[in-house]
């Protein structure tokens, strides 16, 4: 066979033609990119809800579960002892003692035996992402619901993350679920845990749905899928790349991308919440050193100073974006395991782009005359904080 055709097999078994055939065609390069598994290819016909977390947020989220039928997948970062977690771990046992499956992935570094152990009394199976120096650790946050609908974003559950911070989770149902549960399985095999009663069906897409590529990132394999798909967006930007995170020490290659794309004359806007959930003395310098070569290259830095932003998304002209667990440093870009959803929608990177442009009322810019009243310690050691923030 020669290379033409193998080509052209490889492309046909890789992309299934409908949703490939959906998105734009500069854009299906990426596509092409991220799909190194079938589980990461795009599906077509999803409906995406974005949703700010707050009390109605967690409402839904806990009306769904309960009218759960047949499985409960789920796995967060942090699973707080405290009212949230309570509310979600009483919802898992109850649905685990009417006999649905409900499989839970618990995160040792955040998650006590005391609060998740009553969990398995009642019937859920859970696994531990062990707790070992140098362990990638597991960032997933999702939950899934019958094989047909799924919540993923950057929220934890804790009562913080829902109720104080700036958050953002998105509603799916449709086909990408099916993508979703795959890398759920697959995680569930890593932990040795059994495997699923119920055999997971695509679901069948809804007319006028949305293309949805699931992506996650398996340190392991080393293919930094999601710095590869930040450094594509920013390299192929023509107007503009919005983005959140809340914490910001980014690879090199990030920042080489982040400078090239502001110098031809994209319009590059990073939100990074001004004080951390973590001690603001120890994580702030190691940001700050990374903001000088942005901003001469005219980054826009935007620093939130009304609440704790823990968002992780971006918008890019008005087509592409991303939501997920994904941070904009070295620990998400190659380090841990991550999921990220990649969209490609007019209206919902429009969205996001919106949400975040009334988001900057809230911000101040950082200018060259603010850099320079940062600590002369800082600017002496700016060189060695950035190689040790490139670490995490």
């Amino acid at each position: 066979m020669s290379s033409f055709l193998r080509s052209i097999f490889l492309a046909t078994l890789l992309f299934p033609a409908a949703a490939f055939s959906q998105i734009r065609e500069e854009y299906r390069p990426l596509a092409e990119l991220l799909s190194t598994r079938p589980e990461r290819e795009p599906t077509d016909g999803n409906l995406v809800e974005i949703i700010p977390c707050s009390a109605e947020l967690f409402l839904r989220m806990q009306d769904d579960m309960m009218a759960a039928e047949k499985t409960l997948h789920s796995s967060y970062f942090i699973f707080n002892d405290d009212e949230a977690g309570f509310l979600v771990r009483t919802a898992f046992r109850l649905k685990a003692m009417d006999g649905v499956e409900v499989q839970y992935i618990a995160e040792d570094f955040n998650q006590k035996a005391r609060f998740v152990n009553p969990m398995r009394k009642s019937g859920v199976e859970v696994r531990h992402h062990p707790l070992l120096p140098l362990t990638p650790r597991n960032h997933h946050k999702y939950l899934l619901i019958d094989g047909v609908l799924a919540y993923a974003g950057g929220n934890n559950i804790s009562n913080d993350n829902i109720l104080e911070w700036e958050d953002w989770a998105v509603r799916l149902r449709g086909p990408v679920v099916a993508s979703m549960e795959q890398v759920h399985a697959r995680m569930w095999e890593r932990r040795r845990g059994k495997a699923s009663e119920y055999e997971i069906k695509e679901a069948e897409p809804f007319d006028g749905g949305v293309t949805v590529q699931y992506v996650d990132d398996v340190p392991g394999e080393k293919s930094r899928l999601h710095l590869k798909a930040y450094i594509w967006a920013l390299d192929h930007a023509r107007e503009y790349f919005y983005a959140k995170s809340p914490y910001f020490t980014p690879p090199k290659e990030f920042m080489r991308s982040l400078v090239d794309a502001a110098r031809r004359g994209v319009d590059v806007r990073i939100l990074i919440p001004a004080f951390k959930d973590a001690p603001s003395r120890v994580v702030v310098p190691f940001e700050r050193a990374f903001f000088e070569e942005l901003v001469k290259a005219g980054v826009h830095i935007h620093l939130r100073t009304d609440r704790f932003d823990h968002s992780k998304m971006f918008s890019c002209d008005n087509y592409l974006s991303a939501m997920g667990s994904v941070n904009l440093d070295a620990l998400s870009f190659g380090r841990n395991f991550e999921n990220n959803l990649y969209i490609y929608d007019e209206r919902i990177s429009t969205e996001i782009k919106r949400s975040i442009e009334e988001d900057l009322v809230n911000c101040y810019e950082l200018t060259p005359e603010l850099l320079d009243d940062y600590p002369a310690f800082e600017k002496a050691m700016k060189g060695p904080l950035r190689r040790i923030g490139g670490l995490f």
